[in-house]
């Protein structure tokens, strides 16, 4: 009898990591971003981060309760094994809210760099690859700075920032949070918005095998780090809730 409890038990602990691992969570942010222009407030930026084998949700992205003006995917599109026919389907509703840009995350790499590459051109996603997409409003700019991935010794930060329109604010989107350790405040960067770790996927007494995700404070400024939508190895969360990112801009 003993046994049967304790297998159902964890049968049960199982059905619930998985149901936590495919829940639909979004995370409202406001960046209070300095020497922001007012054309520039209230701007609004859908991050999702390491969709890896999971399907996006049209009904969940018709629930917003309104289109972001940008998307970025903030690298792990997906990983090997996933059919690239799952991943261009997963852009293709990303692109029905609005623009979309991209940074590579280690994950894209494995699955295969090439055919990444391949069905972002088609779908006229902007690669952020060390490289800084400028936008634009009423002749006022910021930054959208994007950092190939570091722990494939991608990364070019120097090279990233060196592309900045200068004297107006940067947003740098690093698929690895790992990038703090390159930054300082000198090189005035406003925000860095992450994914990679899943906030460590499972939790155990707050044990993590990897950075919990969340708001952070450096001497170079604020670091966020989203839990990541989806999943790697198996298809299971526990006590690290996936989520994407609704990042609203505000006059700092």
């Amino acid at each position: 009898m003993t046994l049967y409890y304790l297998i159902a038990g964890l049968v049960l602990l199982m059905i619930f990591m998985f149901y936590e691992a495919h829940m639909n969570r979004l995370v409202k942010l406001d960046l209070a971003v300095q020497n922001l222009s007012s054309d520039f407030e209230g701007v609004t930026i859908f991050f999702i981060s390491d969709i890896h084998r999971r399907e996006i949700s049209e009904q969940w992205l018709s629930s917003f309760s309104r289109n972001p003006d940008y998307i970025v995917i903030g690298g792990d599109l997906t990983e090997k094994g996933v059919p690239w026919a799952r991943v261009r389907e997963n852009v293709r509703r990303l692109k029905k809210l609005g623009p979309v840009l991209f940074v590579w995350g280690n994950h894209d790499w494995e699955a295969g760099h090439n055919q990444v590459a391949s069905i972002l051109n088609d779908m006229q996603v902007t690669v952020l690859d060390n490289e800084t997409c400028v936008i634009d409003r009423n002749g006022y700019s910021i930054n959208f700075s994007g950092v190939n991935d570091t722990s494939k010794n991608h990364d070019d930060l120097m090279r990233t920032l060196g592309s900045r329109k200068v004297g107006v604010p940067t947003l740098l989107f690093s698929h690895n949070p790992n990038i703090k350790h390159q930054l300082a405040r000198s090189m005035c960067v406003d925000f860095v918005i992450s994914g990679h770790t899943h906030s460590g996927q499972i939790s155990l007494f707050g044990y993590r095998l990897k950075e919990k995700a969340g708001v952070k404070r450096y001497s170079f400024g604020t670091l966020i780090i989203s839990s990541g939508f989806g999943t790697t190895k198996l298809p299971l969360r526990f006590g690290a809730k996936p989520d994407a990112l609704m990042l609203t801009l505000r006059k700092g």
